[in-house]
């Protein structure tokens, strides 16, 4: 009796191990869109703004902020976008079409764009934007870039999983990594700590290989195709750096790099051709420890 009850308890272990595994291996693949808010009605505002533009109502109804309702807060924000796109209609949507352009409208759960727009919103800002010379650097550092970021005292950008479905495209990650990260070279306990993009998100600071797994986690998440390969890097005659390669919409092959000791340049996005002729090519994977 007592050998069954240990192995009862020993396969019900095993079977909760796997499922945990099972599902945070689901985690890591395409994540599929929000459905647009179902609640019993718009506010009469949106009715009006979904004759002129359906597709702008649509995605704003699968941002996270709404799919559980609108509230009076919400309400009054979404009141101050209506009013800006009723001001210049050509322009915002110009800008929308740019805003909606953003990652993979199939795979993404919302526009990361017009939820940066709709934070703004949110603090009765928007006459800060310019929609006629609209473009995504500068939403982005009205929404996101501000004093301490992620220590601004909303939660907006506490939780791993929220962070990585709103960084849904190379140019987000881009954002967010050169503006958030430290490169630092670090002790963690094995190899496959390395290639866990939750240390970078948690410390804020980390090497080369770490950099990689938060770009190629974030990019298949919001389904990119993307993955960690080898380089040489200055006059070594060894491999000695990794950095995450990627498909972008165009089809052409990029390489996402923030991790770059000596980091000056405007932007991580490189040609890969034009960063390999820098950097040659050694490998797939994480090969340099």
């Amino acid at each position: 009796m007592r050998r069954f009850a240990i192995e009862y308890y020993f396969s019900s272990a095993v079977l909760i191990l796997s499922l945990i595994f099972l599902s945070s291996c689901a985690s890591f693949g395409p994540t599929k869109p929000n459905l647009p808010y179902a609640g019993r009605q718009y506010p009469p505002i949106l009715t009006e703004l979904a004759r002129k533009n359906p597709l702008l109502v649509q995605e704003l109804g699968k941002l996270p902020e709404l799919q559980n309702g609108i509230s009076n807060t919400d309400a009054m924000a979404l009141s101050r976008i209506c009013l800006v796109y009723n001001q210049n209609q050509k322009d915002f949507n110009l800008a929308f079409e740019r805003m909606y352009d953003v990652g993979y409208p199939d795979v993404r759960k919302f526009c990361t764009p017009l939820q940066a727009l709709y934070w703004i919103s949110l603090e009765d800002k928007l006459g800060k934007i310019d929609i006629s010379n609209y473009t995504l650097i500068t939403l982005l550092n009205k929404a996101w870039y501000k004093s301490g970021f992620e220590l601004d005292g909303t939660g907006q950008w506490d939780d791993f999983g929220d962070v990585t479905e709103r960084l849904n495209s190379p140019q987000l990650v881009d954002y967010y990594e050169s503006r958030n990260f430290n490169y630092k070279r670090i002790k963690l306990r094995s190899l496959e700590e390395y290639k866990n993009p939750y240390h970078i998100f948690r410390m804020k600071h980390g090497e080369c290989w770490l950099y990689t797994a938060f770009s190629v986690h974030c990019l298949r998440k919001a389904g990119y195709q993307a993955l960690a390969i080898t380089v040489y890097h200055g006059k070594s005659r060894y491999p000695n750096h990794v950095t995450c390669a990627f498909n972008d919409k165009d089809g052409k092959e990029y390489i996402l790099d923030n991790s770059l000791p000596a980091y000056i340049h405007r932007t991580g996005i490189y040609e890969k051709k034009s960063y390999l002729d820098i950097y040659p090519y050694f490998g797939k994977g994480y090969l340099t420890r």
